[in-house]
C-alpha cells in the first residue's frame, strides 16, 4: 500500500505580522487583569450575576486525561491549558443549541512562564460517547462542557480551565484596554455575567498574574496542524473519512508539552 503523505499547516511560520498575531494573547491578559481588578474590588456586587465556578465545566475539566508521549518525551515542565470557546448564545451553550464560532487553547508553561495560544478549527474531529463528530457539532448538540474532555484527547493537550463567551464579549474586552479602574468596576456585573467559567475569583487572579509574567515576548500564537484522516478500503487503498484531525505530535512539539528524543 502506498504511503499517504500527511498534509498539515506549519506552526513555525508566522501567518502575519508577529505583533498582530499576539493580539489575541494580549487580549487574554486584559481579560484576566480586568477580571482580577473587578473581582478584588467589587466582588460582592458582581457575584450575584456571575457565572464563575460553573459546576458543569468544573466536572468536565476533571475528566480530562494526561498527555501521552506519542513516541517522544513528555516535558517535565508544568503546564496548564485555558480553553476559550466563543459562541453566539451563552445561555444555550450550557445544554446545546448554540453555535461555536471559534475555539482556542492557551497552553501556559508555568515552569518557563511562557504561553502559546493555539487556534483550533471548529471542524476538528472529536469522539464523544464512542461516536465520531466535529467539535462544532458536539458543541451545538450537547453544550460546552461536553467538548472539554474530547478536545483535550483529540489535541493531546491539558485543559485545566474553560471560559465560554460570545464574540461581543471579546470586542468589549478589547475596548477595556487602557481604561481606568473605576470604569472597570462600573462594568463588573455586566462583564462577569457575560462569561461562563469553572474558575473561582482567586483562580482568575492567580491566572492573571501568571499570564502577565509571560509578557509580550513570552506569548505567541500558532494554528493547530491538521491532517486529513484516511482509512483503508477492502482493496487496501487509502480513502478519506471526511474528517480532519489534529496532528498531535507536531502540536505537542510546537507548544512544548512534548520534547524530541534527539540529543
Amino acid at each position: 500500500m502506498a504511503k499517504q503523505r500527511e498534509r498539515f499547516e506549519r506552526t513555525d511560520v508566522p501567518r502575519d505580522n508577529p505583533h498582530r498575531n499576539l493580539i489575541a494573547g494580549i487580549v487574554l491578559v486584559v481579560v484576566f487583569v480586568a477580571c482580577g481588578i473587578v473581582v478584588s474590588t467589587a466582588w460582592k456586587r458582581a457575584q450575584a450575576q456571575s457565572h464563575l465556578g460553573d459546576s458543569s465545566l468544573s466536572s468536565s475539566v476533571s475528566k480530562t486525561s494526561s498527555v501521552s508521549d506519542l513516541g517522544y518525551t513528555v516535558s517535565s515542565d508544568t503546564f496548564m491549558g485555558i480553553l476559550l470557546l466563543t459562541t453566539d448564545n451563552l445561555d444555550a451553550s450550557e445544554t446545546g443549541g448554540a453555535n461555536l464560532s471559534s475555539a482556542e487553547l492557551l497552553v501556559y508553561d508555568e515552569t518557563a512562564a511562557t504561553g502559546k495560544l493555539v487556534s483550533i478549527p471548529t471542524d476538528t474531529k472529536v469522539s464523544y460517547d464512542g461516536q465520531d463528530t466535529t467539535l462544532a457539532e458536539l458543541f451545538n448538540s450537547t453544550g460546552a462542557a461536553a467538548c472539554v474532555s474530547p478536545l483535550s484527547t483529540a489535541a493531546n493537550l491539558p485543559v485545566t480551565h474553560v471560559i465560554v463567551s460570545t464574540s461581543a464579549v471579546w470586542d468589549e474586552v478589547r475596548s477595556l484596554a487602557g481604561v481606568g479602574v473605576n470604569s472597570l468596576i462600573s462594568r463588573a456585573t455586566e462583564f462577569l455575567s457575560s462569561i461562563r467559567t469553572d474558575m473561582s475569583s482567586q483562580e482568575i487572579l492567580d491566572l492573571a498574574e501568571k499570564v502577565q509574567s509571560a509578557g509580550t515576548d513570552g506569548l505567541s500564537k500558532v494554528d493547530a496542524p491538521m491532517v486529513d484522516e484516511t482509512t483503508t478500503d477492502e482493496s487496501g487503498n487509502a480513502v478519506s473519512t471526511g474528517y480532519r484531525v489534529i496532528d498531535q505530535a507536531s502540536l505537542g512539539l510546537a507548544v512544548g508539552t512534548l520534547v524530541s528524543n534527539e540529543g
